[in-house]
């Protein structure tokens, strides 16, 4: 499932300059394939905490070779108070997420 148009998240998104391939679908949640989501050559893709508690192992290893943002899905799909914190603390995460791997990491 991805977020289409007219999504909360998907607004925040693009509040932090994330672009979003699906932000035109017609269905706000889309299901999409897996196979279709790699081929649409995502430069990022975003994994929350919640609804669903996406994991180090449970998402990221199916887009190897594209940039996986773990965030907060209180700060990216919660209105309220939340988002006095989401700018900074969803705009760390993503930005980790596109970091060049540092020479540690690189020589794991």
């Amino acid at each position: 499932m991805v977020l289409g148009q007219d999504t909360f998240a998907g607004d925040v998104l693009a509040r932090l300059g994330v672009g979003n391939l699906y932000a035109g679908h017609a269905e706000r949640y889309p299901k999409v394939a897996l196979d279709q989501l790699r081929a649409a050559g995502p430069d990022l893709v975003v994994l929350p905490d919640e609804p669903y508690h996406f994991a180090a192992g449970d998402g990221p290893e199916c887009f190897p070779a594209v940039a996986c943002a773990m965030v907060s899905g209180r700060h990216l799909t919660w209105y309220g108070p939340s988002l006095v914190d989401a700018p900074q603390l969803l705009t760390r995460q993503l930005g980790a997420a596109l970091a060049p791997p540092t020479r540690e990491e690189h020589d794991r």
